[in-house]
């Protein structure tokens, strides 16, 4: 991994220490991205604007309800669009006994991730006493629970033929399915759990290792915008929706996108689960 501008690192630093007490930041992934921009005057000018998007894993000392996004946000306003992050937010209490694969995940960025930030005093640091593995049963098992809640959805979303169903109704199913899809992705690719649920956050997490988010729910366009809008909205604003609120076409476009969202994203699953079991038996051929 490239290192981060002194002056981003810099200005990363300062906002997420300010806005949090923080342990330690980790730098595990960075994306880069050049977009032009047109001009009516000058048109041999053309701006090249240079778009850089950080993978960053925080551990903090306090807990602060949507620390995630807000830190996004004020970095994303300081720098005026140029740099974004994903950021994945911690208490260091839960290095002392993580569960299933989020050992592994954390031992990962710790021993190869570019550390930016360290608290002198207090560096965290994981309690295991020899290098994590895998856990590919809890994996499969977490997968499977997954499937059995996307399955109870997509059954009575799909097989629903009652004309009186309340399409916003369906749109909270298709967000869960979404949701529940996305989840599996990242735990069986990176081996995390994630703890911030937001649909653009499990959106950016998974295009991490992969573009089937990216290629399914586009959002360059205004139309994209607008029906990922409809996708990203929570079941609890339900509370305060009315009938037919939902664009119908937006709705029957956004259900075809979900069902091949689903299959596509089954079959990369299972193709990895695959290669994680193949690579623990030979794992277990080599230690015995």
């Amino acid at each position: 991994m490239n290192p981060i501008e002194f002056s981003q690192q810099k200005e990363v630093i300062e906002l997420i220490t300010s806005h949090i007490k923080t342990a330690a930041i980790y730098c595990f992934g960075r994306q880069d991205t050049a977009s032009s921009s047109s001009r009516i005057l000058y048109p041999e000018k053309e701006l090249q604007k240079k778009h850089v998007h950080l993978y960053l894993l925080v551990f903090v000392y306090e807990t602060i309800e949507n620390a995630a996004g807000d830190i996004n946000d004020k970095i994303k306003t300081k720098t005026q669009g140029s740099l974004t992050v994903t950021v994945l937010i911690h208490h260091v209490k839960c290095l002392k006994n993580p569960c299933q694969d989020q050992q592994f995940f954390f031992w990962q960025i710790m021993q190869h991730a570019e550390l930016l930030f360290q608290d002198g005093n207090k560096p965290p640091y994981l309690n295991n006493s020899e290098t994590p593995k895998r856990n590919v049963k809890a994996t499969s098992n977490y997968i499977a629970h997954r499937k059995y809640i996307m399955a109870t959805l997509w059954n009575w979303v799909y097989n629903d033929d009652d004309p009186s169903s309340s399409d916003e109704v369906k749109m909270a199913a298709l967000h869960q399915i979404v949701e529940q899809i996305c989840l599996s992705l990242i735990r069986v690719f990176m081996g995390y759990t994630p703890n911030h649920f937001a649909l653009g956050y499990l959106f950016t997490l998974c295009e991490y290792f992969t573009t089937i988010t990216a290629d399914f729910f586009p959002r360059e366009t205004q139309e994209d915008k607008s029906m990922f809008n409809f996708l990203k909205q929570q079941p609890c604003t339900l509370r305060f929706s009315k009938c037919n609120d939902v664009n119908y076409l937006y709705y029957q476009l956004l259900e075809e996108r979900c069902g091949k969202f689903r299959k596509q994203a089954d079959i990369l699953i299972q193709n990895e689960i695959d290669r994680l079991r193949e690579a623990e038996k030979e794992s277990e051929k080599i230690n015995h």
